[in-house]
């Protein structure tokens, strides 16, 4: 594999293409027109392929412009996927007037080794294409393998004491990752706050097809929580499948839905798993990382109310799909067992090497309520409430054990884990449930004392 890739590499030349000649979906809709998502007016290079001994390839893309040095997205792939995999997506990028460095790592099982490799080739990028690419305004993203990296690779690149990349400008955009590595908590708790996150995880994330899911969300929740930035600078994204049969398209002989599975911003390559590039990566991959990049490197508002929401409607909205769940405190229904990649397995004969995985011993999770049990040293200690009454069809009220509790969050799960109700910052301890269908739900409560979770009935 490593040979042809090489070969292919060799005899690859400078491309220059029109992004009119890809259409944005392939299920014949015109994708988002205007705004957040939509194509911008550039044309694009990309670069023929850089093979790097024992390391892997740089892939660059920048638009159809003269060399001008410009804030940069650094894309690490996921496992054994090279830039074809996101090629549209970077095709997009470029459309907007932004390089892309894309980094794929010839042994990702390595991680020590292929985390140090991918600073090795952003840097040996940065020295040839040095006439396009400013450091100072950096943002990093990956997939899979590659979005679990981001973070320590963020640590090196971002940190004052390590390259001191994006100083005028940084973030990291995590999609659907695997574990990140090497991170102890005290590095987490140093990281350099003015770092924007932004991870995006599938609900319907399974490993390789089944049986199991894939990464247990609370790997990534006990990252998301230890990490030195603010809640008004992250968010933690869930995606959810489309279940709506209308909806499904026909591409290439194979009918298609919009899935919220492992992969994003696919081509048109059907292989495998792969998905073609649909509305869900314009609405999802395009639309959120255009605007990230309007708010980090250019100072607009606008761009953090879809990019860092909060849950905002605009950042919400994924058209004829179902909206984003956003939330700083992600909860999960579903135990471990369910998932391959545990947040407290530090097995050897899984990883290799036990030390890689530092964040096992902040994910024990006993009651399988979703609640990380000893995260307590980040303001987030259990706390006990009741609800009456319950069952109930139309209000409910909330009584907590203790006093001067301020509601930062209120959020309502069915049986699928999936979010049908939420409020914010709520003045009293009232809930209107009306809307809500007969069945048995997950009340998860927020406030400035901690987190609880009750079972609740809808009548």
């Amino acid at each position: 594999m490593k040979k042809l890739l090489i070969i292919t590499l060799i005899f690859s030349i400078q491309t220059t293409f029109s992004q009119n000649l890809y259409p944005q979906l392939f299920d014949g809709s015109s994708g988002i027109t205007n705004g957040y998502g939509a194509w911008g007016p550039h044309n694009y290079i990309r670069e023929a392929g850089v093979d790097v001994p024992d390391k892997g390839v740089i892939t660059f893309y920048h638009p159809d412009t003269a060399p001008e040095q410009k804030p940069t997205i650094f894309f690490i792939s996921g496992w054994g996927q090279t830039y074809i995999t996101y090629d549209k997506f970077f095709k997009y990028v470029a459309s907007l007037g932004y390089p892309v460095v894309n980094i794929y790592n010839y042994d990702p099982g390595s991680i020590n080794d292929s985390y140090q490799n991918s600073i090795d080739m952003m840097q040996q990028a940065v020295s040839e294409h040095a006439d396009w690419i400013d450091t100072t305004k950096v943002g990093l993203m990956g997939h899979s393998y590659g979005g679990g990296s981001t973070i320590w690779i963020g640590k090196q690149v971002f940190d004052s004491n390590g390259l001191n990349w994006g100083t005028d400008g940084r973030f990291i955009m995590m999609f659907a990752p695997w574990l990140s590595f090497k991170m102890e908590a005290t590095d987490l708790q140093n990281y350099p706050p003015n770092v924007k996150l932004v991870v995006l995880q599938s609900y319907d994330d399974w490993h390789n097809g089944g049986p199991n899911y894939n990464t247990d969300p609370r790997a990534v929740r006990a990252m998301y929580e230890l990490i030195n930035i603010p809640d008004s600078e992250k968010d933690y994204i869930t995606v959810f499948s489309d279940e709506d049969s209308t909806h499904e398209y026909v591409y290439s002989g194979h009918t298609y839905s919009y899935e919220a599975n492992h992969y994003i911003s696919y081509t048109d390559i059907i292989s495998g798993y792969n998905n073609p590039y649909d509305a869900m990566d314009v609405y999802l991959s395009n639309r959120l990382t255009h605007a990230m990049i309007d708010y980090v490197f250019e100072g607009n508002a606008s761009g953090k109310t879809v990019a860092l929401g909060n849950g905002s409607a605009s950042q919400k909205d994924m058209g004829i799909m179902p909206d984003l769940a956003v939330t700083d405190y992600y909860i999960t229904n579903r135990p471990e067992s369910a998932f391959e990649y545990k947040c407290s397995d530090d097995d050897p004969n899984t990883w290799g090497n036990p030390t890689i995985w530092k964040l096992q011993d902040y994910c024990e999770d006993a009651d399988n309520d979703g609640v990380i049990d000893n995260l307590s040293f980040v303001d987030l200690p259990k706390i006990r409430f009741t609800v009456f009454p319950n069952p109930s069809n139309y209000f409910i009220q909330l009584q907590f054990s203790s006093n001067n509790q301020t509601i930062k969050e209120i959020q309502i799960t069915n049986q699928l884990g999936q979010i049908v109700l939420s409020r914010k910052n709520c003045d009293n301890y009232l809930l209107d449930i009306s809307s809500l269908t007969t069945g048995i739900y997950n009340i998860q409560v927020i406030t400035n004392r901690g987190i609880g979770n009750q079972k609740i009935i809808v009548e």
